[in-house]
């Protein structure tokens, strides 16, 4: 996270040391022979958030140190990225991605760090390994999570999106496709170990990283679970529990999708935390217009004698397809913190009353290039 890793020299040496970033089905490498040995695609955000809290920062995750309200009413920093994305097809078996990423990071400063960086062999056109920095299909947009453009919406859902802040992993994974009755499943495992920089600076290890995920899709209908397990050196104990189920119907001139997840973790005094949190979002197309509403909350369902992270948003957006591989967005969310709780906010001035409600509107430009 501060200096270059061995792994990470390694991985930079092996796929190239390039540049990356665009949705991971776009990242995946094209099976036909005859496309080029090396392309190279990317993606970006423009957006500016505005927030009606003073007393603390609306923030996409809590890996962002600062965010829209106590510390600029205005800013673009919630939603506004980079990347580039690096593929090579070195055989019609072995292939190999590196995805960099610029955003703003913990350390309060747009840096660019490398996401993905691994290779590929497929021993069968529905089996293949991969080994290097991985992306964690924990949730349905995890693939796609920093590419705007892939994402009706101005971002995920915050109540559900920030409760995992590991979003790859360093090791190896496997998958398997099947098919039946007109339908696709794939379901990968994985295993590895990865370090992410907290607000504070602090480098939390996660180790013995498992998870085991599946997507079954037909038409427009797409089914996703995942679950995850890992070790944390700042919790005692050390494991921690993530589960996820999905839903998304897609026919075209509508769209509707739904996620509920679970995490349970320990922190270092060994008292156990378990949170819950789901949204449903759907919007209609007309042309190149799409108007969109999404509802979504979350709850903690122990008591750990802390000040609980408690919040429902109602939000409501319009999404504009301007030209190919542009859109703009208009979002309005309104926060409905819990009664003793400052929801997500970030940077809370001390002694601020708790609960209330915050408003956010955000305008964004995203591009593929």
């Amino acid at each position: 996270m501060h200096a270059t890793s061995p792994l990470n020299q390694a991985m930079l040496l092996a796929l190239l040391g390039g540049a990356c970033a665009l949705p991971a089905r776009a990242a995946e490498p094209p099976s036909d022979p005859v496309q080029p040995m090396w392309s190279v695609n990317g993606f970006g955000t423009v957006g500016l958030a505005h927030s009606d809290q003073h007393a603390g920062d609306y923030v996409f995750d809590n890996l962002q140190p600062s965010g829209s309200g106590r510390n600029r009413q205005w800013t673009g920093d919630v939603d506004s990225r980079l990347g580039l994305q690096l593929t090579a097809n070195f055989t019609p078996q072995l292939s190999g991605v590196v995805q960099v990423v610029s955003e703003y990071r913990s350390n309060n400063r747009y840096q660019p760090f490398i996401s993905w960086a691994n290779l590929k062999y497929a021993m069968t056109p529905d089996l293949s390994v991969r080994v290097g920095r991985i992306g964690l299909a924990s949730f349905m947009a995890s693939d796609s999570r920093r590419v705007g453009y892939s994402n009706m919406t101005a971002r995920p859902p915050i109540e559900v999106y920030r409760l995992l802040a590991l979003k790859e992993s360093d090791g190896v994974d496997a998958s398997y496709r099947t098919h039946f009755g007109g339908f696709s499943n794939t379901t990968s495992i994985l295993y590895g170990k990865r370090t992410v920089t907290n607000t504070r600076g602090v480098d939390v290890h996660s180790t013995a990283v498992m998870g085991v995920f599946d997507t079954l899709e037909r038409g427009p209908l797409v089914l996703h679970a995942a679950y995850q397990q890992r070790d944390v050196d700042n919790q005692n104990p050390p494991r921690g529990r993530f589960m996820s189920l999905g839903a998304a119907w897609d026919p075209g001139p509508w769209f509707v999708s739904g996620e509920w997840v679970r995490v349970g973790n320990y922190d270092g005094k060994g008292v156990k935390a378990i949170r819950e949190a789901w949204y449903v979002n759907g919007g209609m197309r007309f042309g190149t217009l799409a108007p969109y509403v999404t509802l979504s909350e979350l709850r903690p369902l122990t008591d750990t004698g802390n000040i609980p992270v408690a919040q429902r948003t109602y939000a409501a957006g319009l999404r504009w397809d301007a030209a190919r591989n542009v859109d703009f967005k208009l979002q309005w969310d309104q926060l409905h913190l819990g009664s003793a709780s400052y929801g997500t906010l970030q940077n809370v001035v001390a002694g601020a009353p708790r609960g209330g409600h915050v408003n956010v509107v955000s305008v964004l430009a995203d591009f593929l290039y």
